[in-house]
């Protein structure tokens, strides 16, 4: 027990460090909404700062001087990172600053690297290192000083937030950022001094646990990781939890390192399993996840940019001529040392072709995609080695496994997303190379595992065939041929993929999920089938990297090189296979790498700092990339303009359709006692109403009434107790897709179209899984009066017009219930009349619809029957007629002038 107890305090030290990053985590983000990944950076740059003062290396200052010095140091990289890259980003999403956040992470690893190298240095201690005897052993005094300074602190900073007017305005800012700016509060003031102060944390961590850890370029900026555990369980927002949950991290890091020493703990190559820490902070970071449910909590946002759009891939089969032609040629004529690069660059494509599948079309961040590569290159050397299987079934295996990771994660995408999912995958992936590649059971243990030549019936295929090139040297050109062969195949196929009907519900999820799933799209099964192709390119990536290079290690898949991968796809153009190109090109001992190398003595670790620089760079200034910025300058969108309507048409328009007897009809919707509470507020009570098969009933009441509520509940969007039937299906515990799927679609009161698909692919996205074709799309567009702006952007029509394209997306699929949300919001008197004819012209046609609308004369003027609902509850319903007359309802919504307004059918009534 005594010795349970010692680890117990021993684990104070690494949990002290773990607060320490933790809180300027949650720092940084109640001041700016930044998940900042480089926190562990700052505090490296402050241990080396202060090593680098008293060492000699720069100076050999006392220690009192040295250490206000690099805390200086520490405070101006926090500024110079709020006004260089937080500030700039400031309304860009949450992805965006966390994508920055990496960028940053490589800069300052790179740094390090090529000022200190990889040498782990011994930092002097600060505070006292006295020897404690306890528990029949020696302790350190600077562990349980290290706790005590990070529990005080903890302390001052939930004083601080807690009862100061900064602590206050910090609080307002986090949660509505627009409502802080009205009451005079500075966004940009509160969100650079939380970057001071959370600089001014962790560069005081990095300097007084230098002693205690290692001071390396890896070892602190990973600990970011159980960092980020610590603060997903304190919610981000809170101090004191974020230090209970690092101190207990920390301890139970210190217990696994006890019972790594026992006889029954799993070994490897007779020594403890490595990596359980990192895996810990794994568990704990998925646990904490799925427990909630839900994502890193929001943050109000002034704006946010979407990501780069991803046009339709044109000509493929000629593009992929040319480039394999030109390549074919170079892999026989080059050297044998750029062919090598070549043979690098291709496999890069493929790797950054994994990220453009699972970021730029379905805006999933990845860091795993290396890690998987990582397995199916370990794959094949077990087959070999284990079971002697060779190729072509152990680069099979290889696929599969890594294919089945990529389920694996694609499963914990069906709960978590954006934010959430790049800091479950960034701890995934360093789990998986510490515990599985370092493990010499599993992996190399860090000193590689052999790969065989890749042999098939006798004919070599890999770098030591027969055929030499020009100069003779190894590799062999017939080996870039095959890698070459899978580079084109891939890229052919995303671009199939792209143009095809799951490309194009990946682009609508990525979008939109909540209006994908109201449009019969299941974003679970598209996340599914998107990690599996993105696992699939990677998967292949890593068998032809292990083929290249006859062995596999860990060093190979690291997390940095992973960050390196993606900010390169960033910079070549995250949405583009032409993008995916260029980020093969500038990878990792690829043709510009290797060139700037050899040429200019530029070694890896100045590309990990271009790209961090470039991520930034993309971010900041070129979201869409190389290439991306080549399609825009290239590919010029064509103006829309809405043809102009004649005055016989608008005369037609007005006309007035005479509305049908419904007597005799059945009920298409059936809805009875339908209640929801969002927490103590009863949004819906007890409502119960019907909706016959062709009937356009009407939805009024005031603000807050209940009527988005209502429609959200039918369609699956809240929980709600109840039965809802559409026909004679009950629809209770369906999703909001299979319900869309049974026939009950719906529009959205600010359009949710996707905006990452033409207006025409928006129709037919929704409409293939009805089994709707292009012209059906077409017709629809026309009904509304749309059809002109078919090849358009949602981005370049009018609000008005993306109502319309709306309820065109919601009609086409045929549905048995249309439910409107104010769809005449933002039109004008033409468009909302035009509408209103339309609307009532196909209820007339048979179409059952309910319609929620602010504009009574459009209401009044069209819709057979009226519900009236206030406070979650029907307080009337009746023709159009009785409804005006009702006077529970001039009293709670129409007001007297009502009772006199005329019935027209669209705009001739008063508008309330």
């Amino acid at each position: 027990m005594e010795t349970v107890l010692l680890f117990i305090l021993l684990g104070l030290g690494s949990g002290a460090l773990i607060a320490g990053i933790g809180l300027g985590v949650v720092a940084t983000y109640r001041g700016s909404g930044v998940i900042n990944l480089s926190t562990g950076a700052i505090a490296m740059l402050g241990g080396y700062a202060f090593w680098s003062l008293t060492s000699g290396k720069i100076a050999s200052l006392p220690h009192l001087v040295a250490l206000p010095l690099a805390l200086l140091f520490v405070l101006a990289v926090g500024a110079l990172l709020e006004f260089a890259v937080y500030r700039p980003l400031r309304n860009a999403s949450p992805l965006g600053k966390l994508i920055a956040s990496l960028g940053v992470l490589l800069i300052a690893q790179s740094s390090m690297l090529l000022a200190f190298g990889v040498t782990q240095q011994a930092s002097p201690s600060v505070l006292p290192t006295k020897l404690i005897h306890m528990l029949g052993s020696g302790i350190t005094l600077d562990r349980f000083l290290l706790a005590a300074i990070v529990i005080a602190a903890t302390a001052v900073l939930a004083a601080v937030y807690q009862w100061t007017k900064f602590g206050l305005a910090t609080r307002a800012a986090s949660e509505n950022e627009v409502a802080a700016m009205l009451g005079g509060v500075s966004p940009g003031t509160i969100s650079l001094s939380n970057s001071l102060i959370a600089a001014f944390i962790a560069g005081s961590l990095g300097i007084l646990a230098s002693s205690v850890t290692q001071l390396d370029p890896s070892t602190l900026p990973l600990q970011i990781i159980p960092a980020l555990a610590a603060a997903l369980i304190a919610r981000f927002t809170s101090f004191g939890l974020v230090t209970v949950a690092a101190f207990g991290i920390g301890i139970l890091d210190s217990l696994l390192q006890l019972a790594s020493s026992e006889a029954w703990f799993p070994q490897s190559g007779g020594v403890a399993i490595p990596g359980t820490t990192d895996l810990l902070a794994f568990l704990i970071i998925i646990g904490v996840l799925f427990w909630r449910g839900a994502r890193i909590p929001g943050r109000g946002e002034v704006l946010e940019r979407r990501l780069p759009e991803a046009p339709r891939p044109q000509h493929l089969w000629r593009s992929a001529l040319i480039f394999g032609g030109g390549a074919a040629v170079l892999l026989v004529v080059f050297p044998f040392d750029f062919r090598n690069a070549l043979i690098n660059t291709l496999i890069g494509i493929l790797m950054a072709l994994s990220l453009v599948v699972i970021t730029g079309f379905v805006g999933q961040i990845s860091i795993i995609q290396l890690a998987l590569a990582g397995a199916a290159g370990f794959t094949i050397s077990h087959m070999a080695s284990n079971f002697g299987i060779t190729f072509p079934l152990a680069a099979l295996a290889g696929i599969a496994v890594a294919v089945a990771i990529g389920v694996v994660t694609a499963i914990s995408a069906v709960r978590v997303r954006g934010v959430s999912l790049a800091v479950v995958t960034l701890a995934g992936a360093v789990a998986i190379n510490s515990f599985g590649f370092q493990n010499t059971t599993w992996g190399g243990g860090g000193l590689g595992s052999p790969v065989p030549e890749m042999n098939w019936f006798g004919l070599d295929l890999g770098p030591n065939a027969g055929f030499r090139g020009i100069d003779g040297n190894q590799p062999s050109p017939v080996f870039g041929w095959v890698v070459l062969i899978f580079v084109i195949l891939a890229c052919v196929g995303v671009g199939y993929l792209r143009r095809g009907k799951l490309g194009q519900q990946m682009l609508a999820v990525r979008s939109n999920e909540r209006a994908a799933a109201a449009a019969a799209i299941n974003p679970r099964t598209v996340k599914l089938y998107a990690f599996s192709i993105a696992a699939f390119i990677a998967g292949v990536a890593g068998c032809l990297y292990a083929y290249n290079f006859g062995s596999v290690s860990s060093d190979r898949f690291d997390a940095f090189t992973a960050l390196s991968l993606i900010a390169f796809a960033y910079a070549g153009g995250i949405t583009l296979i032409s993008g995916a190109v260029f980020a093969g090109l500038i990878s990792a001992q690829a043709m510009i790498p290797y060139a700037l190398d050899k040429w200019f003595g530029l070694n890896g670790n100045w590309f990990l700092l271009f790209g961090g620089v470039i991520l930034i760079f993309t971010l900041l200034g070129n979201p869409t990339g190389v290439a991306g910025d080549f399609y825009r300058r290239t590919h010029k969108k064509a103006r829309v303009k809405a043809p102009e309507v004649d005055a016989a048409t608008r005369e037609r328009i007005t006309a007035r359709t005479e509305r049908r007897d419904l007597s005799g009809h059945q009920d298409i919707l059936a809805i009875d006692g339908l209640s929801v509470r969002f927490g103590g507020v009863h949004a819906l009570s007890d409502v119960s109403l019907r909706v016959k098969e062709g009937e356009l009933l009407g939805l009024i009441g005031p603000n807050g009434a209940g009527k988005t509520t209502l429609i959200d509940a039918i369609s699956g969007f809240v929980t709600a107790t109840g039965t809802v039937s559409l026909g004679q299906r009950d629809l209770r515990g369906l999703a909001a897709h299979d319900r869309a799927r049974a026939g009950l679609t719906r529009t959205w009161q600010s359009t949710e179209l996707f905006d990452d698909l033409s207006v025409l692919e928006n129709l037919t996205v929704a409409a293939k899984e009805s089994g709707v074709h292009e012209d059906d799309a077409k017709q629809t567009l026309a009904l509304v009066g749309m059809e002109w702006a078919a090849e358009a952007e949602p981005s370049q029509l009018s609000s008005g017009q993306r109502k319309l394209v709306g309820v065109a997306r919601a009609l086409v699929a045929k549905p048995k219930l249309l439910c409107l949300d104010e769809p005449a919001a933002g039109l004008d008197n033409a468009e909302s009349q035009e509408l209103g004819v339309t609307l009532r012209r196909l209820a007339d046609q048979g179409q059952s619809m309910l319609l929620i609308e602010h504009d009574m004369g459009l209401v009044l003027g069209i819709c057979d029957r009226v519900v009236v609902l206030e406070f979650g509850k029907v307080i009337a319903e009746g023709t159009p007629e009785q409804v005006r007359r009702d006077p529970k309802v001039i009293a709670a919504y129409l007001g007297d002038g009502m009772e006199s307004a005329a019935s027209g059918p669209a705009g001739d009534s008063e508008t309330v």
